[in-house]
């Protein structure tokens, strides 16, 4: 098939959309089918096979983010009718949603949508003076709207599958996780990494690996790891990533006078760097309550790190009945007294690291993901043939 993957964010912008784009066009391709991605400039990027880089501006209240030229879009209109696409996919819920409806009308081919981020949970942290409650109902409006405009949906959890139901949305909705790629597997040497930061072969090393953001919940994670530190000062926590909270963070860590024990090192090189961070660590901690998957998890586990995490949301799919990984209670003391029962088991640890990386061997491979999203292309193109309809009809319909 060929399919056109619409998104108002992709790399050098890193985040889980960005890295699950990225996953699925690779595997993708290796079965055979030609995707092409239309996505934001950022800095000069220069289009490649590939790629297609739209001129965008920032978004004023998240300057990490851009939103891409309409007129821009418009002008690629003839150039995208002449590649025959079977399918449109889109990514976000911005300019590439809406760009991607008139698309499929206009060229009378299905649409299908990925509902990333569940925007309920942290829309009122971006946008302060809409109080949180109308915050959400305004988001679930919005969600259903959206929703209800494509053929399909992709929803990475069934726990965000569950809620997206609960909007009153009508359309198919499939549960397809980002997989792992094979690089991911590679074990990794721990000694490199923590010598590059002066961490000690005897330090317990704790880490968070994501986007430095409020709805992260990384306050939580220091508080839990100042009580962890004060029974055991060998410890360090080692937060990567940016983004908007990160001058908060930077002073959450001052005020506590944790400077010399919290590390933080901004955003690592994915294939080789992270993953040795991973190898490095001790025990991988997270908090967010906001996550509609949780990809991190799996890339620790395939590291063997096992993983200390709320589980709440997205995260509760990989969670769930694994050996690999505890949840503690969404409490900061009860979080910190579990993580340092793990770190004074080293018996149990080692055991862990064994199960979380069979669970993310066994279950969160990205060619097992990408097969199913291509069978899902192939559904939603065969439903829409036998409908007798054409795709302006359907639209007109829905």
């Amino acid at each position: 098939m060929k399919i056109l993957f619409l998104s108002d964010v992709f790399f050098p912008r890193v985040n889980g959309v960005s890295t699950s784009i990225s996953i699925f066009m690779e595997d993708l391709i290796k079965l055979g089918h030609k995707v092409h991605l239309i996505a934001p400039k950022y800095y000069g990027e220069s289009n490649t096979r590939n790629i297609t880089r739209i001129e965008s501006k920032k978004v004023f209240f998240d300057p990490e983010d851009h939103l891409m030229s309409l007129r821009t879009l418009n002008k690629k209109i003839k150039w995208i009718k002449k590649q025959k696409f079977d399918i449109i996919h889109i990514h976000t819920p911005f300019v590439a949603h809406f760009f991607g409806k008139k698309l499929s009308k206009k060229l009378g081919i299905p649409i299908i949508e990925t509902y990333h981020t569940s925007f309920e949970d942290y829309l009122h942290l971006y946008v302060p003076f809409i109080p949180e409650f109308l915050a959400r109902k305004l988001s679930r409006f919005i969600a259903k709207s959206l929703c209800n405009g494509v053929d399909a949906l992709i929803s990475p959890s069934e726990q965000l599958k569950t809620t997206l139901r609960s909007y009153n949305i009508n359309k198919p909705i499939e549960t397809i996780p980002t997989g792992l790629s094979k690089r991911s597997y590679i074990e990794k040497n721990p000694h490199f990494f923590r010598d590059n930061y002066n961490i000690k072969p005897n330090d317990n090393l704790l880490l968070y690996v994501g986007r430095v953001a409020h709805e992260k919940n990384i306050d939580f994670l220091i508080s839990s790891f100042v009580h962890i530190y004060q029974k055991q000062k060998n410890t360090k926590l080692l937060i990567t990533g940016e983004g908007p909270a990160l001058e908060h963070i930077s002073g959450l860590i001052r005020k506590f006078k944790m400077e010399n024990n919290i590390i933080l090192t901004g955003y690592l090189e994915r294939n080789n760097e992270l993953l040795s961070c991973y190898a490095a660590s001790d025990l991988f901690v997270f908090s967010s309550k906001t996550e509609t998957q949780g990809l991190v998890l799996i890339e620790a586990m395939a590291q063997g790190l096992p993983v200390a995490a709320l589980s709440i949301n997205g995260t509760e799919s990989i969670l769930k009945n694994n050996l690999g990984a505890i949840t503690p209670k969404d409490n900061v003391y009860d979080f910190a007294e579990k993580c340092l029962e793990l770190l004074n088991d080293k018996k149990r640890l080692k055991m862990m690291s064994l199960e979380a990386k069979k669970n993310a061997l066994i279950n969160w491979t990205s060619e097992k993901q990408a097969k199913k999203l291509a069978d899902l292309y192939k559904e939603v193109s065969r439903k829409l043939n036998f409908s007798g309809l054409d795709k302006e009809d359907v639209f007109l319909q829905n």
